[in-house]
């Protein structure tokens, strides 16, 4: 049996989705991200015989992630995002091109064609272009926001209904309710997340540093300071305990600070690990001093 493990948002149910179109569904299906691959892998390897096929899409694999992941007789990473340099075993196949959306570069490997690229290029780069992609997006998100224990049964649904011919538009009306009452909930924290905001000027540039009490995602978090600061930021970083993501609107190439953390992702938006705010301010000062 073919197994996939993808990234637990939108760009990662559509890579599922196109799974279901080459392989059908009968395939075993995990959800990670990038922090917890290595722990996903290890609950992977306990469950299933070491002969299997193995997928791992949409997530940037980590030294010890392509090390686990070699117990596997055949493994192929499809992704998207900036690698690090590290060393490959010779079980272990990576396709990665710098496209929008993870399940562009999927559809790309296996010869696929599908009407729903463009929408998920949009949604993944957050460029978004209508109403549909942004209800889809917050959607996912509600998803996972309402159920953090099962939304993984929610996500293999809505793939397997995108298989069998349903539009993401279809979709959306199906859980209109579960929709309104996310978007309620992001209307009440807004206030909170700019009262939160501590701007720091460090040279010549502006980091917008949001301290978080809600696991809200990063590209709300921003489209908030936009509406309510200003649409032009240089740096946002968003944290989540000791987590950081890292954004910006003004083009500034956020991914080599993300990495002089230790961390990875895409040019204009990135993550890293920090041990306190205080720590994060005094690096910012030494890297732009």
């Amino acid at each position: 049996m073919t197994i996939l493990v993808t990234h637990w948002d939108t760009d990662g149910i559509f890579c599922l989705y196109l799974f279901y179109k080459k392989f059908g569904e009968d395939i075993k299906v995990y959800f990670s991200g990038p922090r917890k691959i290595e722990t996903t892998l290890l609950k992977i390897i306990k469950e299933n015989d070491k002969e299997e096929a193995l997928y791992i899409t949409d997530i940037a694999a980590t030294q010890e992630a392509i090390y686990l992941s070699s117990y596997f007789k055949s493994v192929i990473w499809i992704d998207h995002h900036v690698w690090n340099d590290m060393e490959f075993t010779s079980r272990v196949k990576i396709y990665v091109k710098s496209y929008k959306s993870a399940a562009r570069v999927v559809a790309e490997y296996f010869g696929i064609e599908d009407p729903y690229l463009d929408f998920v290029d949009h949604i993944d780069s957050n460029q978004i272009e209508n109403d549909i992609e942004r209800d889809f997006r917050d959607l996912v998100v509600a998803i996972r926001n309402e159920y953090p224990k099962s939304y993984e049964v929610w996500f293999k649904d809505i793939a397997k209904k995108l298989y069998n011919g349903k539009s993401p538009d279809d979709i959306i009306r199906e859980y209109k309710s579960l929709l309104s009452r996310f978007r309620e909930f992001l209307r009440k924290v807004e206030d909170t997340v700019v009262l939160n905001t501590k701007l720091v000027k460090v040279g010549n540039s502006e980091f917008f540093i949001v301290n978080t009490q809600y696991n809200v995602p990063s590209f709300y978090i921003v489209e908030i300071l936009q509406k309510r600061l200003k649409p032009e930021l240089d740096y946002i970083i968003i944290l989540y305990g000791d987590r950081a993501e890292i954004r910006t609107t003004n083009n500034k190439n956020v991914l080599t600070i993300a990495k002089i953390f230790g961390g990875g992702g895409h040019e204009f938006a990135a993550g890293f690990m920090i041990q306190n705010e205080d720590e994060l301010i005094k690096k910012l000062r030494d890297i732009f001093k």
